[in-house]
């Protein structure tokens, strides 16, 4: 294609787009215009500047800010990509959530340009749009502990920093909850591990969801703490239907819930699908709109995001549940969440050899070291439940609670020793 022509069609596409930029920019405007006057309750204010948007798939970050909620006033932000909120979040994104369930909790998911964790100027220009929201909500006097969990937050805690010191709200403290080593994927940005660097030594507190994060950050920090994430046991332990969806697929159904990314070993999954034909693979989980070599099967379904809600009666209708992640350098920080669901829904488990499973869950989780191990896990655990195992693995989840998670890191917020804050 010559030049000419790639410039003749941006100028069309730029053009075709220019009035839909204009409606979402228009749209955002009133949001600001119709919330800038909400005023938070006297006292200290949690900010939450999170990685992870509300609407996507429910973890450790919601469930902190939602539980710490009941007694504090927290305002959460995360910025939502167009490509994001057109692809994945679709009519779930709102600009803005007020209260929800009751909770003294505002929702601010400013929509921002496409690019934000690869380009440094669309960066820039999205941080502006950060910013213009969060002085609509933290313009009134009190206190602001703030709480990230990505090193994308560099520039809103220098800002504030900087803010701090001619506003009323004055930033008291910054804990880093370092939740994935994000500098360590392909789609980080060169600028992430010198932020992500930059925000370890200065924070003034730092907590890990894994072991593994935990030892990566020792050396520097002395001073981190592990705090495991948590289930809600209520919620993935009961009886619920099977959803229409999957309801007439064959049987036995083999699950994954979680986001469909970089993170899965494809090769893996397409040789589970071929080694068992008769079973349905279900997919539960948004998929990145930018991943290719998804592998494809006619019992390969892909489902897309689901409420959180929703997830225990999938859970419900499958015969095995997978952590089929691929062992790298990215990885091997993680302690997924989907291992305590899958538990407290009294599900075998077959995983990958991540290391915080191998070191936490070994004696409940079947652990494996290759393809051929893997596949022969799958196959036991369809071919001969293990009682035993399915009760450890229950009373394991139902031991694991995310208000835990909540008090510990809500300690180190307020700097206290002991004591519930909750």
């Amino acid at each position: 294609m010559s030049g000419q022509l790639k410039r003749v069609l941006l100028f069309l596409g730029s053009a075709a787009l220019s009035p839909f930029v204009l409606l979402l920019a228009a749209w955002q405007w009133l949001a600001w215009r119709t919330w800038r006057r909400r005023r938070l309750r006297a006292g200290p204010v949690v900010l939450v500047y999170s990685q992870v948007a509300w609407d996507e798939v429910w973890q450790r970050p919601q469930e902190f800010a939602w539980r710490l909620a009941r007694t504090r006033c927290v305002v959460y932000v995360s910025p939502v990509q167009v490509h994001q909120w057109l692809v994945t979040l679709g009519l779930r994104w709102r600009p803005v959530r007020d209260n929800p369930c009751g909770r003294d909790l505002i929702v601010v998911s400013p929509l921002v340009f496409s690019g934000h964790f690869k380009s440094r100027r669309i960066n820039h220009i999205n941080r502006w749009v950060e910013r213009v929201w969060l002085s609509a909500f933290l313009r009134d006097p009190g206190g602001l502990d703030l709480l990230v969990n990505t090193p994308f937050a560099v520039p809103i805690v220098q800002w504030l920093e900087a803010a701090g010191r001619r506003a009323p709200r004055k930033l008291r403290k910054v804990v880093y909850d370092v939740i994935d080593d994000f500098a360590a994927f392909s789609w980080a940005p060169a600028f992430c591990r010198p932020w992500d660097e930059w925000l370890t030594a200065r924070a003034d507190d730092l907590v890990t969801g894994t072991q593994a994060l935990l030892e990566q950050r020792s050396a520097v920090r002395s001073d981190a703490e592990f705090i495991p994430c948590g289930v809600d046991f209520e919620l993935f332990s009961r009886e619920v239907p099977v959803p229409a969806d999957v309801a007439a697929l064959p049987r036995p159904m083999i699950g994954y819930i979680g986001s469909v990314g970089e993170r899965l070993d494809f090769g893996l999954l397409a040789r589970l699908a071929r080694e068992f034909p008769s079973a349905s693979f279900v997919l539960v989980g948004p998929v990145q709109p930018t991943q290719d070599g998804l592998p494809q099967a006619p019992n390969i379904h892909y489902l897309g995001l689901r409420r959180h809600d929703q997830l225990p009666g999938y859970a419900r209708a499958f015969s095995v549940a997978l952590i089929p992640f691929r062992i790298n350098a990215a990885t091997r920080m993680l302690n997924p969440v989907k291992t305590l669901e899958y538990l407290a829904a009294g599900l075998p488990v077959v995983s990958t050899a991540l290391p915080d499973i191998v070191r936490l869950f070994h004696d409940v989780v079947r652990v494996a070291r290759d393809e051929s191990e893997f596949v022969r896990h799958v196959r036991e655990a369809l071919d001969r439940p293990d009682p035993a195992l399915r009760a450890r693995g229950i009373e394991r989840a139902r031991h694991a609670s995310w208000d835990s998670m909540t008090d510990a890191i809500a300690r180190r917020l307020e700097g206290a020793e002991d004591g519930r804050l909750m």
